[in-house]
């Protein structure tokens, strides 16, 4: 079996240009299992028959061991890794790789190590021993080698200069590492938010953290965030240590970062003077043109000019049932596309357009209505007319020649699937079907028309919580909502129908929700269950009438295992009769179109 020969090298230095750096191929000619934070992970000794260097396993690949799916001599091909330093040295943290031969007699070549020059360099480059300062933060940091992005720090103590002299970038930062320390900004610092429910009552707030490499999220949990709150300031520069490494919760987060920060009792924040080399802020513009080319629910930034103010409205949210202010805003930039943004809460009450300016958005959610279209959610950043080169260009094109041309909007475009393709705007069931729908890694959205031809009878609604819509259970006091901490005297009932839906080329089962089915079925949910109660005979009669009946539908299509059956789960995300009158004039509209050309 053939390795990349001269790979470890390559990684080791991290010489991401070097075509070596792509796929390389090794062989494992050592497994340790080894005790990390309380959990068992495995270390591994990597060979390209020349070098080797040390590599953790990812404790996602811990199984692949204890199932001998790898082992000592085995050959794998690094797909995903990341290199960090650790005690004078680099280890190499093994995200993801393919096995390309478990069982193998021997080790392949006769590799050396790397290490013993590279310690060298790393030790002629310390700090003296003599100082006193040095040698005190040596104990606590020892293992971290001089970043270059920390090293232009010139005022303050002798502690906080040997503080930055061995400083880690964030992003360095991973759960495998003991000892470190950051010198970062906080960029965003959330409100203190409150929770009560049975298990536990608690407090938490987050703040964002920026360096020169890189971007993470700190959580603060119970009681710590009565010590942390007021000491943590927006804008300001910290050293921070001995705080945990986790994995990223994606949902709560909208930094582009595997990890986040949970600080505990031995966590160490230490303020240090303003840093020149950290920036203020971190962005990572997208044209608006190509966000379609994004996921719905993933996160960009983005940097427009404000062409249009529909003003603040109010709506009830679903999740809550409680009113909310909402504003939404057009945005364009020199791509010549616009595209919607959705503020929130007070932001939107507080927002001034006035003289088109240009906003920059940070973190902001992408959205599949109408297209593509964004939301600021809280973690979200927005700046009015930001101190910026891109902003300044964005504004003097805008002025010269932008407010007279001709966008194009994302509005009526519909469907875009999991790989960022927008589809047209109404395809067949059949079509869905051989495009394969629905199969990727991600889900898919498409439109069609069709006719619905069952309903599911049985089980059609559930008992919501009048305030939250969580299904709520019947106890001996009345019905009770364990999210919510309260018992009603009467439930929300809520539909969660199963159709059956065809066109005039195949059928598929969809589940259909609350706001469609009150669409579908002409009554609401509480309305229908009063009359099952009350005449079975009728409330027949109600599911029939919804029978045979015609509309455009707009779907959710997701590749789902259960009980070990992969199948193509439906879901209904938008139901509308059909306007026979306004589709033939867009018939008539298509047609001419044709002609035409």
């Amino acid at each position: 079996m053939s390795l990349s020969t001269g790979a470890i090298k390559v990684l080791y230095n991290d010489e991401k240009s070097n075509p070596l750096y792509t796929d390389p191929t090794v062989q494992i000619i050592n497994i340790k299992a080894v005790t990390v934070q309380g959990g068992i992970r495995h270390r591994v000794i990597i060979s390209d028959g020349v070098n080797f260097m040390q590599a953790m396993l990812a404790q996602q690949h811990s199984p692949l061991v204890d199932q001998e799916q790898i082992k000592r001599h085995s050959i794998i091909t690094l797909k995903e890794w990341v290199c960090n330093p650790l005690q004078n040295r680099k280890i190499l943290i093994l995200l993801n790789f393919d096995v390309v031969q478990v069982d193998v007699d021997a080790k392949i070549g006769a590799p050396a190590s790397l290490e013993n020059s590279s310690s060298a360099a790393t030790a002629s480059n310390s700090n003296s021993p003599s100082s006193p300062a040095s040698s005190s933060v040596k104990q606590e940091t020892k293992q971290e080698p001089r970043n270059d992005h920390s090293s232009n720090f010139s005022s303050g103590t002798a502690a906080n200069m040997a503080l930055d002299a061995n400083v880690t970038g964030i992003s360095n930062l991973n759960p495998y590492q003991t000892r470190w320390h950051i010198k970062a900004r906080v960029t965003q610092k959330s409100d203190i938010k409150k929770w009560h429910n049975s298990k536990s009552d608690g407090q938490l707030f987050s703040v964002h953290l920026l360096d020169s490499s890189g971007e993470i999220k700190a959580t603060i949990f119970t009681d710590q965030v009565d010590r942390f709150y007021n000491l943590l300031e927006e804008g300001k520069v910290y050293y921070i240590s001995k705080a945990r490494v986790t994995m990223a919760r994606k949902q709560f987060s909208t930094l582009n970062n595997e990890y986040e920060l949970i600080f505990e009792n031995g966590t160490e924040i230490q303020a240090c003077e303003e840093a020149s080399n950290i920036p203020k802020v971190k962005y990572n513009f997208v044209k608006i043109a190509d966000i379609d080319r994004y996921q719905k629910d993933s996160n960009c930034d983005v940097l427009g000019v404000v062409t249009e103010d529909m003003g603040v409205s109010e709506i009830v949210t679903k999740t809550t049932g409680r009113p909310i202010k909402k504003r939404e805003i057009t945005l364009a930039d020199d791509s010549l596309k616009t595209i919607r943004l959705t503020l929130w809460g007070a932001q939107a009450e507080q927002f001034d357009a006035s003289g088109s300016p240009v906003i920059a958005c940070k973190g902001v959610r992408v959205n599949d209505f109408n297209g593509r279209s964004l939301s600021l959610g809280a973690s979200s950043i927005l700046k009015i007319s930001p101190d910026i080169p891109e902003a300044t260009r964005l504004q003097q094109w805008y002025t010269e020649k932008g407010a007279s041309s001709q966008f194009n909007s994302y509005s009526g475009m519909v469907g875009v699937s999991g790989e960022g393709i927008t589809k047209r705007s109404k395809i067949s069931l059949q079509e869905a079907k051989d495009e394969n729908l629905g199969k990727g890694d991600k889900a898919d959205y498409f439109e069609f028309r069709g006719t619905v031809v069952f309903i599911k009878t049985e089980n059609f609604a559930y008992p919501g919580c009048p305030e939250c819509k969580k299904k709520i259970t019947l106890e001996s006091n009345g019905w009770r909502c364990e999210k919510c901490q309260k018992t009603y005297a009467s439930p929300d009932y809520r539909y969660i129908l199963t159709l059956s839906v065809e066109d005039a080329t195949s059928q598929i089962y969809m589940n259909v929700f609350d706001d469609q089915g009150n669409t579908l079925m002409g009554m609401s949910a509480n309305e229908l269950t009063a009359l099952r109660e009350t005449d079975a005979t009728a409330s027949q009669v109600a599911f029939n009438k919804s029978l045979f009946q015609s509309y455009n539908l707009k779907v959710r299509a997701k590749q789902e295992t259960y009980n070990d059956i992969t199948r193509t789960k439906y879901t209904c995300i938008e139901l509308n009769p059909v306007d026979y009158v306004k589709e033939s004039y867009e018939i008539v509209a298509s047609i001419e179109k044709l002609m035409n050309v």
